[in-house]
């Protein structure tokens, strides 16, 4: 056993040192011969399963080097030079003008049977003039019941036609119209009771319930031309100026009459933020009135008759007010004088009011102002008439001179839509004034609220206020708070309304009880409105008001009784 042992180490070393050999000779020949290997098994390899490493390897620095390294600079302004290239001048193209309606028409007719009638005609866009005429017309020829329902006419008319016109130098403007204005006004407002017991009275047995009779109407005419000659400097360094010439005749049914005449001048001249200069006023009158009975204590009659007797009175009045003002974003301020010489009926007096305005642009939202001054107040009879049209004539009149007036108050922007005044002022009078407008508060909504409270004082005896009983206690026809209110609303690009309405708190009125006159308390006053619009095309509309919807027979003068619910439609065509 260990002869075939060493036998088959042999055969091994044999076999090795063959296999040796082999490969040796192969690598020197570079050559590899072919060979075979019989396997006499079958060959099932097997794999074994992967270990994996399931953390990355980290390698921990031990060394940390921190950099450190200080720097300074050391400016250097270095001359540079730069030269803009020219470039031509940019041509600016005008945006193309819109179509200007050169005319309009609108007609109406409402209840009391009121006509109604505007009409307006103006020149196409000229570069050196413009021309046109403006007419308007309403009056009424209705009744209404008075306070024992007695039908009363109450009508009147009022109209106004004009022509206008304007021609444009390089630097000025002339510009000057003429016009005629006419108001016809009934005098139905009487007091039954000066007639005896009106619910005893027969009353179909007087005939003076017709106002219209001649002798109880009262007419106001105006006549007069107006012309304008002023600079159109529209930069600064430059003198600047305007001249008006006026003329008006004024004439009543009653036979009272005025010639007007009057002169306007003023000069000033702008320096940056300073401008300074002087106004110049004239005014002529020329009167003369008549005197008629007193209707209220002549038993049987209402109008005015026959006159008594005709009075002339002349006046002139002369005012110079030298100005100095300063503007800049902030700041606003203005001071001067007015001197003022009054010549009346050969009576001469002499007047030195101040005029003081400073405003302050606090952030361009809120803009405090106060201001303080004077003016002279003609009252003639032409201007009486424009107050109270149912005024009697009058044989004289004192002007008023409002000596110090002063007046605070506070402009507020809230919103661009929304825009607030608040005003007191005091002239012999308190007053305060607030001025709400919202403009576009909503798409196609606009608001505008305007409320006045006035706080009368009768200057001398303070206690003649509390006496009801004495005549000159009370300023007459005057309320002491008055609030307006309108708002009008856009439904589409056709259609339109809105609301009016309008409030008036107690007032007094000069009253006669057996010949002793005292004052009557008066009851407040509401009225409100409705309107509406409804456009056919750009050029054609209809309009529809309601006036006094809620049917008020509120007084708008002593025993003057206003219409009730009262209707206008029309139509308005504008080319």
């Amino acid at each position: 056993m260990r002869k075939l042992s060493y036998m088959k180490y042999l055969t091994l070393l044999i076999a090795f040192a063959v296999a040796t050999g082999s490969l040796m000779a192969q690598e020197d020949n570079n050559t590899l011969e072919e060979q075979t290997v019989v396997i006499y098994n079958e060959y099932s390899p097997v794999l074994k399963d992967a270990s994996r490493i399931q953390s990355l390897p980290v390698i921990e620095d031990t060394v940390k080097v921190e950099p450190k390294f200080e720097y300074s600079v050391m400016p250097t302004m270095y001359r540079t030079s730069f030269t803009p290239s020219k470039i031509p001048a940019a041509t600016v193209k005008g945006e193309a003008l819109k179509p200007l309606n050169t005319g309009l028409v609108k007609i109406g007719y409402g209840n009391y049977i009121s006509p109604f009638a505007e009409l307006y005609i103006n020149s196409k866009r000229q570069k050196n003039y413009s021309l046109g005429i403006a007419a308007q017309h309403h009056s009424s020829f209705g009744k209404i019941k008075n306070y024992i329902d007695q039908k009363i006419y109450s009508g009147y008319d009022d109209s106004n036609i004009e022509a206008f016109g304007k021609k444009i130098f390089a630097k000025s403007v002339l510009s000057g119209k003429i016009y005629f204005s006419s108001n016809g006004i009934n005098y139905y407002g009487y007091d039954p009771k000066v007639y005896g017991d009106p619910y005893t009275i027969n009353w179909d047995s007087i005939d003076y319930v017709d106002t219209r009779d001649e002798m109880e109407k009262q007419r106001f005419n105006r006549l007069g031309a107006n012309m304008t000659f002023e600079s159109q400097q529209t930069g600064r360094k430059h003198w600047n100026y305007k001249f008006d010439l006026g003329y008006q005749y004024f004439f009543t049914k009653t036979k009272d009459w005025q010639h007007k005449i009057g002169v306007d001048a003023n000069v000033g001249r702008s320096v940056k933020n300073i401008s300074y200069g002087v106004d110049i006023n004239y005014l002529f009158n020329a009167n003369k009135m008549a005197a008629y009975p007193n209707p209220n204590v002549v038993i049987g009659t209402i109008g005015f008759g026959v006159p008594i007797k005709m009075s002339s009175l002349n006046d002139m009045y002369l005012n110079a007010k030298p100005y100095f003002r300063f503007e800049n974003e902030k700041w606003q301020i203005r001071a001067g004088a007015n001197f003022c010489f009054e010549l009346l009926n050969s009576e001469n007096t002499f007047y030195i009011y101040p005029d003081v305005y400073v405003q302050l642009n606090v952030s361009n939202t809120i803009i405090p102002y106060v201001s303080y001054g004077g003016h002279l107040q003609t009252n003639n009879l032409e201007f009486i008439s424009t107050v109270n049209p149912f005024i009697n004539s009058y044989e004289s009149y004192h002007n008023t001179s409002y000596q110090h007036e002063a007046n605070l108050g506070v402009k507020a922007i809230i919103s661009k839509k929304v825009y607030l005044h608040l005003n007191a002022n005091y002239s012999h009078i308190d007053q305060m004034d607030a001025e709400l407008s919202m403009r576009e508060l909503a798409p196609g909504l606009d608001i505008m609220l305007k409320a006045h409270y006035y706080y009368y004082i009768k200057l001398g005896d303070p206690t003649v206020l509390n006496s009801p009983k004495i005549a000159d206690a009370r300023p007459w026809q005057m309320p002491d708070l008055d609030v307006s209110l309108r708002a009008a609303y856009r439904l589409t690009n056709k259609i339109s309304f809105g609301v009016e309405g309008y409030f008036l708190n107690r007032c007094f009125a000069k009253e006669y009880n057996e010949g002793v006159q005292y004052a009557k308390k008066m009851k407040a006053v509401i009225d409100v409105n409705l309107f509406g619009e409804y456009k056919f095309d750009d050029n054609f509309s209809a309009f529809l008001y309601l006036n006094n919807i809620a049917c008020q027979r509120y007084y708008i003068w002593n025993n003057y009784r206003a219409q009730g619910f009262n209707a206008l439609v029309g139509l308005t065509y504008v080319f």
